[in-house]
């Protein structure tokens, strides 16, 4: 996300012809501990992703794998793709055992990096073969965090206890009350707010400094391809895919900007943020 953040392009070495990240090059470290249970953990999440996105990707795109390196210690992760058709998301342990990142939080993060291969446009400039930061954002939330966990049990009642009480009013607004949809934006809210705690502990923010009541009211002029929305923008983005009741399981390409995503010529909720996003028609 910037300095030191969770969300952007950094310098991890793929053999892809572009790389995008959660986290910038930074300095931090997380040894590797003894702790057998948070290894299996880290692997059974990206199990998630993979039993999802790897058929999906394979059978359409190219060829799509996760690389697993536990034991490094750097806080990082990064997704790149190739011009021979490979779709690569590389894994740091240290990232996983980062103290503000939770199993959810942590899934999101690779539901960004899914996102930069497959998350549609806006993408990034000039190469247009990649999605950009913020959309990458969205699509966390709005498809893929949705597709991965359906059917699980997303234990409402805790969750209720944990979310912010605009995102429980919003989702209720949308989904209603009685349905799988709201046990699961409410499960992607308390999501962001622990993706929202780890953003402040790596900028150095005081802790509740991003806030869902307080979205970031700058309006852009130009849609931001390139680089990284401001953090509470982030958040909003986050935010507003929780609420975007389009089929998560809806392909996305890299030219429609409004096919599969909710947007202002056929929605009203979970709109991509002015902060970042400026709404354009698509052109066929």
């Amino acid at each position: 996300m910037f300095k030191i953040l969770i969300l952007l392009i950094c310098q991890i070495t793929i053999s892809t012809s572009l790389q995008a990240s959660l986290i910038p090059e930074n300095d931090l470290r997380v040894p590797q501990t003894e702790n057998l249970t948070e290894e299996i953990r880290f692997n059974k999440l990206i199990d998630k992703i993979e039993k999802i996105y790897t058929p999906l990707v394979n059978e359409q795109r190219g060829h799509f794998f996760i690389t697993r390196e536990w034991d490094n210690d750097r806080v990082n992760a990064a997704a790149g793709r190739s011009k021979d058709g490979q779709y690569q998301i590389k894994v740091f342990g240290g990232l996983y055992r980062f103290a503000p990142v939770s199993d959810d939080s942590f899934l999101l993060i690779l539901c960004h990096e899914v996102g930069h291969l497959i998350g549609g446009a806006p993408t990034v400039k000039p190469y247009n073969n990649i999605t950009s930061e913020g959309q990458a954002d969205y699509f966390s939330t709005s498809k893929c965090f949705k597709r991965v966990v359906q059917g699980e049990n997303h234990q409402l009642k805790a969750n209720l206890a944990k979310v912010h009480p605009l995102a429980k009013k919003e989702c209720a607004r949308v989904y209603g009350k009685t349905n799988e949809d709201y046990e699961i934006c409410i499960r992607v809210n308390v999501a962001n707010r622990d993706m929202a705690n780890t953003i402040e502990e790596l900028k150095g923010f005081k802790r509740g400094t991003l806030k869902l009541e307080t979205p970031d009211p700058y309006v852009k002029m130009f849609i931001v391809f390139n680089g990284y929305p401001k953090p509470q923008c982030r958040l909003d983005t986050l935010f507003q895919g929780s609420l975007c009741n389009k089929n998560p399981n809806t392909e996305l390409n890299l030219v429609l900007y409004n096919h599969g995503n909710c947007n202002t010529y056929e929605d009203k909720f979970g709109l991509r943020p002015k902060c970042w996003y400026v709404p354009r028609e698509d052109k066929l």
